[in-house]
């Protein structure tokens, strides 16, 4: 993801939502969602110079809420799009050379995954995710970070936080339960 247009010059641009980010350079490759091809740029770019926004103030973006609305409509089915197409790659037996190793075939991404699959057992999948932290490192995560530095949401909330499994709901403390509902009834 990157910024986009917000321009209050636009706000009375008739043109494509897609066709004015690549005339303009904002992007130099913009493909459109089922969304944002049938966007002008004006239904973004909304507000004009003395506009003011819902708090009666004129504010430093063209943008309105339902401008936020539709582009992120437009990045979720981006998104949701690139992930369809990396996942048909893979099952075409494509790979990125990020995850292809220059020395050991043995610790490529697709072989390590294949047989985290192929384990058929929650702990020994585990185990072999935690021996082949090296091989994750070598994949771009968010932003072009590599190595350690690609720690993801999920990762820095296993580093902060603890969690207990509970096997079944007969395990959950009802007087806890009770606690809470008292307090909410009050």
């Amino acid at each position: 993801m990157s910024p986009t247009a917000d321009d209050k010059k636009y706000s009375t641009d008739s043109r494509l939502f897609g066709d004015a980010v690549r005339q303009d350079k904002i992007h130099p490759t913009f493909e459109d969602s089922p969304i944002s091809a049938r966007l002008k740029i004006s239904d973004i770019c909304y507000y004009k110079p003395g506009d003011l926004n819902k708090i009666g103030k004129e504010g430093k973006t063209s943008w309105d809420s339902f401008s936020y609305a539709l582009l992120m409509g437009h990045n979720v089915w981006t998104h949701i799009e690139a992930v369809q197409r990396a996942n048909r790659e893979y099952d075409l037996g494509n790979s990125p050379d990020m995850m292809v190793h220059p020395m050991n075939s043995e610790f490529d991404v697709r072989k390590v995954i294949d047989r985290i699959f192929a384990a058929r057992d929650r702990q020994k999948s585990l185990t072999l995710i935690d021996d082949h932290a090296k091989v994750w490192e070598r994949v771009v995560g968010t932003r072009g970070f590599t190595g350690k530095r690609a720690v993801n949401a999920h990762t820095m909330f296993n580093n902060l936080f603890q969690v207990e499994e509970v096997e079944t709901v007969e395990e959950l403390d009802q007087s806890l339960l009770d606690q809470l509902e008292s307090s909410i009834d009050g």
